[in-house]
């Protein structure tokens, strides 16, 4: 279960982050006066290498979440066991 909400997660936060450097870039370029780049200097790729990083970045501290909990969990009962 904690692979399923890992990947939502990343799903969510890959959506968001292309949007939000959608939104960002645009004015950066013009702001540059980069606004005239034709086609071929597209930076979509910037955008999707990015939002793949950050969703990367995102599921790996979803498990890690997941697992620091797990683990606080098992102690807490270890120790109501000892008690």
């Amino acid at each position: 279960m904690k692979y399923i909400a890992a990947g939502l997660t990343a799903f969510v936060v890959f959506f968001m982050s292309y949007l939000l450097l959608v939104l960002v870039e645009d004015p950066v370029l013009a702001l540059m006066g980069w606004n005239d780049l034709g086609p071929s200097h597209d930076m979509g790729w910037w955008r999707t290498g990015a939002g793949v990083t950050i969703a990367a970045l995102a599921f790996h501290c979803v498990i890690e979440w997941r697992n620091n909990a797990a683990l606080k969990w098992r102690k807490t009962l270890a120790a109501r066991a000892r008690a």
